[in-house]
Formats: structure tokens, sequence, C-alpha cells
């Protein structure tokens, strides 16, 4: 018996257990993608970036997301694995590319949480004032990893009944700016951003700038490939699964985020403030609904902390059991509790956040986690063309439509808003990338190391 063989017989114990049916898949995902707390954290990231120009950015990039989810329910049908994109592209490029996009996903997994826990000080502070933003943030991460811990189908249900509450957000988000169409179309066909106290043309690379913030606040419809070792059924439902997910948080984005800028009623006031959606509400219908969305604001970042959390738990379990870490720390990572839940992967993910939280802002997070996911995205849809090439005897149970217009167009559109993102965000992919050829070259080329699991077929 070789070690790879004891190795995978020593963790049959350990795997997941299915948990989840198809719409508790969606749920999860669609609280991933988390369309209230994107909207309320992420969003005035990309509009502090791109002025009105936000709504184009918004626009092509829910445009682009479409098409990358169309790649990813193809390829996530046909690899159903809880390491999602990078046993993706592991199986489709190769372990080297693959292993660098695990890095992406690890990285992704420090980040992410962090990112969107970081946000819910600021709107603590807007009913009690003087509440610390870091402390906050920690506060939300510690008790998401704690529940993280729990069965999956308790957190399917309970994700879920949040979901339905933060919902009700994005219609009140949707109301207060439909009600209230106080800005002209010019504000698209010539945008403006706050320049020195007065108002400005924004430049195109502004916009496009914020594209790559506005890819990552829809970002998260993955999640339903890293969930699949847990839903039962078929593996054409994941692919199912990605796509309902991503048009479900693209339509309670899209339409809320630009209804809301309509309808701000002083523009520069709404450009230059740091919770510009909340304050369409508060001029639409009053301080007492604004605390009220307030409320489904904190809900709905803790709902999204804690998806984001069981996903990238799942992930960071997978690579300990893909071997991609030295024997300690992989058997380590691949290890589950009896609720089924990968215990220490979670502990690690909410250790990193929660320090994260601590040490920094959320514009500095939110911008190279949007680097991340979207380099993710380029080696997803590059896999997606590769695939119908090299695996055409390959099943695909769920067939994107229109091959190869979705990943092509994924794959320009990243690579345009790649080129406009800060040299510290690029340097930091960069150094991943290198890490990673290093790491493979030293490491994991030789032996068994790093071999992706292939689920059995259902």
């Amino acid at each position: 018996m070789t070690d790879l063989d004891g190795q995978a017989q020593q963790q049959q114990g350990q795997g997941l257990h299915r948990g989840l049916n198809f719409v508790g898949n969606v749920a999860l995902t669609v609280s991933d993608i988390t369309p209230t707390a994107s909207l309320l954290v992420v969003g005035p990231v990309v509009i502090a970036t791109a002025g009105s120009g936000s709504i184009l950015a918004y626009l092509i990039g829910c445009f682009l997301a479409l098409n990358v989810a169309l790649c990813m329910g193809e390829l996530g049908s046909m690899f159903p694995s809880a390491g999602g994109l990078y046993s993706i592209v592991t199986r489709v490029i190769g372990r080297p590319v693959g292993f660098i996009g695990l890095l992406l996903y690890i990285g992704q997994a420090v980040f992410l949480p962090a990112s969107i826990a970081i946000g819910v000080g600021v709107y603590i502070n807007s009913l009690v004032s003087g509440v610390s933003t870091s402390a906050a943030a920690v506060a939300v991460m510690i008790s998401v990893t704690l529940l993280a811990l729990l069965k999956i189908n308790f957190n399917a249900v309970l994700t879920g009944f949040f979901l339905a509450l933060e919902l009700s957000v994005v219609v009140i988000l949707f109301a207060a700016g439909i009600l209230n169409l106080d800005q002209p179309a010019s504000i698209i066909t010539d945008p403006v951003i706050v320049d020195g106290g007065a108002l400005a043309s924004v430049a195109t690379g502004a916009i496009v700038t914020a594209l790559a913030t506005a890819l990552f606040s829809v970002n998260g419809y993955d999640s339903a490939i890293n969930f699949s070792e847990e839903t039962e059924g078929s593996p054409a439902q994941i692919g199912k699964a990605v796509v309902t997910a991503a048009l479900i948080g693209i339509l309670f984005e899209l339409v809320p985020f630009v209804a809301s800028v309509f309808g701000a009623p002083d523009l520069k006031a709404f450009l230059s403030s740091a919770t510009p959606l909340t304050d369409v509400i508060d001029n639409a219908f009053g301080a007492t609904v604004v605390d009220i969305v307030t409320v489904g604001a904190i809900i709905a970042i803790f709902n999204a902390s804690l998806a984001i959390t069981l996903q990238f738990a799942r992930i960071t379990w997978s690579t300990g059991r893909d071997r991609a870490w030295p024997g300690p720390v992989s058997d380590a990572l691949s290890r589950v509790n009896s609720n089924g839940a990968p215990w220490v992967a979670t502990l690690f993910i909410g250790a990193c956040a929660t320090v994260l939280c601590l040490k920094s802002s959320l514009q500095s997070v939110v911008s190279s986690t949007a680097v991340m996911i979207i380099t993710m995205y380029a080696l997803i849809a590059i896999s997606s063309l590769v695939s119908r090439v090299r695996q055409r005897e390959l099943p695909r149970p769920y067939k994107m439509p229109l091959w190869p217009v979705p990943p092509l167009i994924a794959l320009t559109g990243v690579v345009i808003a790649l080129s406009k993102q800060t040299e510290r965000d690029l340097l930091i992919v960069g150094g991943m990338f290198v890490f990673g050829a290093l790491y493979y070259a030293g490491y994991l080329r030789g032996g068994d190391r790093f071999v992706p699991h292939e689920e059995t077929p259902r």
C-alpha cells in the first residue's frame, strides 16, 4: 500500500456529509454573493472610485459576471469538488497552474470574510456612536467562526432565513430610488465624481478601475461548486445552481444600485458620503426606516461573513485532503468534526480574517481581494476554452450556451480590468504567482503530492 492509499483510507471517515438539496445550495450561494452586504459595503467603494460612472462599472461587471458564471457552471458540473475553482484549473490546465489558483483561493479565504466584516462597523456606528469598527468586525468574525462549526444543513436554514430578511432591505433600497428619480440620464452619458469639493468628469480609466470592485461585489456564485460534495442530486444540478445564484445576485444588486444612484436627491452629497445608499433611503422614508435598514445591513453583513467562511473553510479543507501542504499541515486541515464541518480549516479562516480586521482598512482589503478574484476568473475562462479542446470526450452535465463567446467575453473584460489596477495589488498577485511556482517546483512536483480529489459519480 502506498502512502497516498493509506492517506485516502484514513480520510474516508473524514468526508463531508450530503445535507443540502438544490434550494439549500442556492440559498447558501446567494448568501455568499450577499446582495445587501455587497451593495452597502462594496458599493460605496465603487462609487468612491468612479462616481456616477459606478453605474457603468456595475452594468459591465454584471454582464461579465454572467459570462464567467456560464463557464463555471459547465466546468463545475464536470468536476464537482469542494476544491471548486482551483480543482477545476488543475484538472484542465495542469497541476502547476492549478496550485497558483489554489493560492489565489487561499488569499481570498483570508481577505474576503474580513472585507465584509470590516463594513459592519460603519453601520453599527450609525446606530450607536463610538463603537470601534475593528472591535465590531472582530465580534462578527468570532461569532460566524463558531457557527460555521455546526452542521451544514443547519447553516443553510440559518443563512436562508437571514437572506430573506436582507433581501427586504434591497427591496426598500429599490423603492427609495425608484420613487424619487431626481437625477438625469446624463449621469451615465457624462459621468461625474467629486474632486476637490466639486463635481468633475470621470476619466474612463477610473470606471475601468472600478470594474474589478464591481465584479467583486457580485462574486460568490462559485461557492455552489464548493458545496457540491454536500449537495444531493446529479452534477448537472451544480452547474444550474451556479448560474441560478449568479442571476439572482445580479438582479438583486444591479437594479437597486442603479435606482438608488438615480434617486439621489443631491448628487454631490451622495458621491461624497460614506453611506450613500442608506442616505437615499433616509431622504425617501426618514430616519426610522433608515434605522430598520441599518439593522438589516448588520444582519446581511453577519450572514455574508458566515456564508463566506463556510465556503472557504471547505476550500481550505480540500487543500489538506489533496495533500497540497506538508503532511502534518494537510492532516490537520483535512479533519472533520462530528457535525461534518471541517473544523481546523474553519478555525484557520476565522483566525486569519479576525487578525486582518484589526490591521486593515476597508478600501485596501476590497481592492486586493478584487484583483485576486478577477485573476481567478481569467484562469476559469482559459480553462473553459482549453477543456472543450483537450477534454472533448468528457461528459458535460451542464453545457454552457454559445461557446466560445462567454469565455472570450469574460477573458477580455478581465484583462482590461486588470490593466487599470494599482501596482500594489498587482504586485501582491504577482508575488503569489512567484511563490506558487517556487513551492510547486521545490516541493509538489515530485511524488504524489497535490492530487485533487475525484468525486465519485452519483
